[in-house]
């Protein structure tokens, strides 16, 4: 996880990764299940979006269907991250700085599955 990128810029990217993340998150729940759900996950998820959902009204046009807003917001939020932090750091940096928290994310995985498989000696 070495990054080459100012610390405040990688925790920005992360903050919004995870917002992306839970609006994806709380899209998928809706398709399965219905607005007044009392589900414990489904309370949950209310509490973390109701705030950001209620932020971007301004942005959301009003033709787009109620449940289908998480998606969008995390559209918008994705566009953010591949566009705009990027200029940031300025445009020598533009390919290289897509995704970070994703990268991480995935080196961290294949590090734990490799420290697993090294510890119960499979060889790999």
């Amino acid at each position: 996880m070495d990054n080459i990128f100012p610390i405040w810029l990688v925790v920005f990217d992360y903050i919004l990764a995870l917002i992306m993340l839970i609006l994806i998150l709380k899209f998928m729940l809706n398709i399965f299940t219905n607005e007044v759900s009392n589900a414990i996950v489904f309370r949950f998820f209310n509490k973390l979006t109701k705030p950001i959902i209620n932020l971007s009204t301004k942005l959301t046009p009003e033709f787009i269907v109620k449940p289908i807003v998480p998606l969008y917001l995390a559209w918008l939020v994705l566009m953010v991250r591949i566009y705009l932090l990027p200029l940031l750091v300025g445009h020598t940096y533009f390919g290289k700085f897509a995704f970070i928290f994703e990268k991480d994310l995935i080196t961290l995985i294949n590090s734990s599955i490799l420290n697993i498989a090294l510890y119960l000696n499979y060889g790999i």
